[in-house]
């Protein structure tokens, strides 16, 4: 019985580590706009070590915010993914999808020019927190999250 109870806690803890992987809310992200053909606009204070690593942890972020923490006064106030079974069923899926260079980056880009405006520029300890102006393609990304499985099809219920 004792075997039952530890493998149990173990793998109680193990699917925790995983959702909160996915779920580290280190970042705020504020809705600015919707855009055109199913893209919003989010204001994303990312950190890193530099300003390259800012950059990437923010599309990263914003697509992460999407699915798993929503953003208030977007289209996704609630997050596309609810469910801490759902992150853990599909944690191989998650794992792929946002590695380095990961299929997230299909639905996210970079809305600046590059330039950071001096009031989004903060150093933090020894990181950098900076703001980035970035597109995520809603649209695109929950159809991709609907082919795979993941979430439900809007016209599901009907």
């Amino acid at each position: 019985m004792k075997i039952v109870n530890t493998l149990a806690l173990l793998l109680l803890a193990s699917s925790l580590t995983f959702a909160q992987n996915y779920r580290d809310f280190n970042y705020e992200v504020q809705f600015l706009r919707t855009g055109l053909q199913g893209t919003e606009l989010f204001k994303v204070f990312a950190y890193g070590r530099n300003e390259k690593q800012c950059f990437e942890n923010a599309k990263m972020d914003a697509v992460k915010a999407l699915l798993f923490k929503g953003v208030p006064g977007s289209g996704l106030q609630k997050p596309m993914i609810t469910e801490l079974s759902e992150m853990n069923q599909h944690k191989d899926y998650f794992n792929s999808f946002f590695k380095d260079n990961g299929p997230y980056l299909n639905y996210v880009s970079i809305s600046n020019d590059g330039s950071i405006n001096e009031n989004d520029r903060f150093k933090v300890g020894n990181k950098l927190k900076i703001g980035v102006i970035v597109s995520v393609n809603k649209a695109n990304l929950r159809t991709e999250l609907e082919n795979a499985g993941i979430i439900k099809k809007l016209n599901a219920g009907f």
